[in-house]
């Protein structure tokens, strides 16, 4: 192990490289953080496809009933050009403060050629602003915690805090906007195929849409639970460790040699 010689010399002060590891880099990171689950908040949190499958398998019935007037290779190749496209798309800010999602950008060229694949389907599903869901409170409170935290972190930086509160404070609004997310997916799930099903059936269309709705999270916000999930845990760690004593010794200058003696005789050097 090898010891700085500056860094050990009196009267210098010494970081530790728990301080450096932890909180020297909280301190800084944790800003950044915040800021990164704001801006994933631009982006798709939840989106709304079509399971095409189950599609296909009530149309190819009703087909068979209704005699086969339905052109089913057609039908396939609409519905196959859908699977996994999200006929809409939520951003956090789209949850947050219960704006329309965006829709389909275009319909699959397959699904417009010819005569009309799917009868009726233009009022089958709703239009973007029918599909809004309103202001959801556990985002938009998910939300808020994140921009105090970016704010708290920035003020941190201008003027440094006693850690134990700037990384408890960190740590805490990044667990309760990390739990607030998760609930709200689970209860947007419920709510967007409720939703989309009450404004079809509104529209005449004779079935619910629940079981032809699939409900996927976006990119976006699986990104937003890693980073506060990470800068959760870095301010904890910072917190638990004891760096809010910003841990920089000084160290005390050596006692001055000690005189000789009087009559005492100071060896000659050779």
């Amino acid at each position: 192990m090898t010891v700085d010689a500056t860094a050990s010399a009196p009267g210098r002060r010494t970081v530790t490289p728990t301080s450096i590891l932890e909180e020297r880099a909280a301190r800084r990171l944790t800003p950044a953080l915040f800021l990164l689950a704001i801006l994933c908040f631009f982006f798709t949190f939840a989106g709304v496809s079509c399971n095409t499958d189950q599609a296909k398998a009530t149309l190819h019935s009703a087909a068979g009933l209704s005699g086969g007037n339905v052109n089913l290779a057609q039908l396939d190749r609409c519905l196959d050009a859908l699977k996994g496209d999200n006929l809409f798309s939520y951003t956090g800010f789209n949850l947050a403060f219960g704006t329309a999602p965006s829709g389909l950008a275009s319909t699959p060229a397959t699904c417009t050629s010819g005569a009309s694949v799917l009868p009726g389907s233009s009022s089958a599903l709703p239009v973007g602003s029918q599909a809004t869901l309103g202001v959801q409170p556990l985002e938009l409170v998910a939300l808020i915690a994140i921009m105090g935290g970016a704010l708290a972190g920035l003020l941190a930086l201008l003027r440094p805090w006693r850690v134990p509160w700037r990384a408890s404070t960190a740590t805490v609004l990044s667990i309760v906007a990390l739990v607030l997310l998760l609930l709200e997916q689970a209860h947007a799930h419920t709510a967007v195929i409720d939703k989309i099903s009450s404004a079809s059936t509104g529209a005449g269309v004779p079935f619910s849409l629940s079981a032809y709705i699939d409900f996927n999270s976006g990119l976006a916000y699986l990104i937003a639970l890693i980073v506060l999930g990470v800068a959760a845990l870095y301010n904890a760690s910072s917190a638990l460790l004891g760096v809010g004593r910003m841990t920089e010794e000084i160290r005390p200058p050596p006692p001055p040699p000690a005189e000789p003696e009087a009559g005492q005789r100071t060896p000659a050097a050779g």
